[in-house]
């Protein structure tokens, strides 16, 4: 773990809290009035709590440790 893979991780986090937000204010509202109106018809498919309890894993987890990881590689191709 050196410096670079630090700062890595916390563009990469920056990078998951933007995309969360992104998600959260437009694509979130969509999928709950579309499971709303697919309850009314018994047709409702995976909860759209489920999919952001993903989106959020995905941008708050395994984010921030891509970019530990590929903090090195990001230092050598930026000089």
């Amino acid at each position: 773990m050196s410096f670079a893979g630090l700062i890595g991780a916390l563009v990469f986090l920056v990078i998951g809290v933007v995309e969360l937000a992104l998600l959260n204010r437009s694509l979130y509202p969509a999928l709950r009035w579309r499971h709303e109106k697919a309850k009314l018809t018994q047709e409702q498919g995976i909860d759209p709590n489920r999919i952001m309890l993903l989106v959020k894993i995905q941008s708050l987890v395994l984010m921030p440790l891509l970019g530990l990881f590929l903090g090195d590689r990001m230092k050598s191709i930026f000089g």
